[in-house]
């Protein structure tokens, strides 16, 4: 009995061991994230970054910038495709000197059937755009809810191409849930914005704490 216990607490901490060096190896591979670059967080996005149908302080980058402790700066536009949102990257995001920029685009690619390998095309563009500015690319997969299709895959291969760090499925158990959605199925309530705020929470930390922060957010550090 004794043997079969010792047997199960080395089974337990190797395991540990492995999953915490998977975890560690693969943030080492998120590009630029020892840059130290840049003054921002920023997050570009559609109407589910801007807080359609909500005021702004519930939308989730200001939810988010509550329990961060840090300003990011909401460049949310409803009805923006990622096409929309490449050709104000520059004004919105580069321009801005971006540290780390969350990316929420790809829902309206989705509704108006735009091609996914256009949408590809654009999502692939503006992360090694804002690459290039040494910043760290946090992508959002826009699958689950009623954006379903090849949409895993694609926020899949994006972030493993690019070492982009990627959070999956942000709408999952969101927008296919009638306490966390407005009417038209399509945006969150205020609820669903907590939520997903919580979710991404949850999922940067491990990332901010790998991070080299640059100087003029090191005073935002936890």
């Amino acid at each position: 009995m004794k043997n079969r216990r010792w047997i199960w607490f080395f089974s337990l901490i190797f395991c540990s061991l492995v999953v915490f060096t998977s975890c560690s190896s693969h943030l080492d591979g998120i590009a630029n994230l020892k840059a130290g670059a840049g003054k921002q967080f920023i997050v570009l996005g559609d109407s589910i970054a801007e807080g359609y149908g909500l005021a702004q302080t519930e939308a989730f980058p200001s939810v988010l910038s509550r329990q961060l402790g840090v300003p990011i700066l909401n460049k949310g536009v409803s009805g923006d495709t990622t096409a929309m949102g490449l050709a104000r990257l520059q004004k919105d995001v580069l321009a801005q000197e971006p540290w780390l920029v969350i990316v929420e685009l790809g829902a309206n690619d989705f509704l108006r059937r735009i091609p996914i390998a256009e949408t590809e095309q654009n999502l692939r563009q503006i992360i090694t755009s804002i690459q290039d500015k040494k910043a760290i690319v946090v992508l959002l997969g826009i699958n689950g809810g009623p954006f379903r299709g090849n949409y895993y895959e694609l926020y899949q291969r994006l972030a493993k191409d690019t070492k982009s760090y990627l959070i999956p499925e942000i709408f999952k158990g969101i927008l296919d849930d009638t306490r966390y959605r407005q009417d038209d199925v399509i945006h969150p309530n205020a609820a669903g914005q907590q939520l997903l705020a919580d979710r991404i929470y949850k999922e940067l930390q491990p990332l901010l704490a790998k991070a080299t922060w640059p100087p003029g957010l090191l005073k935002y550090k936890n």
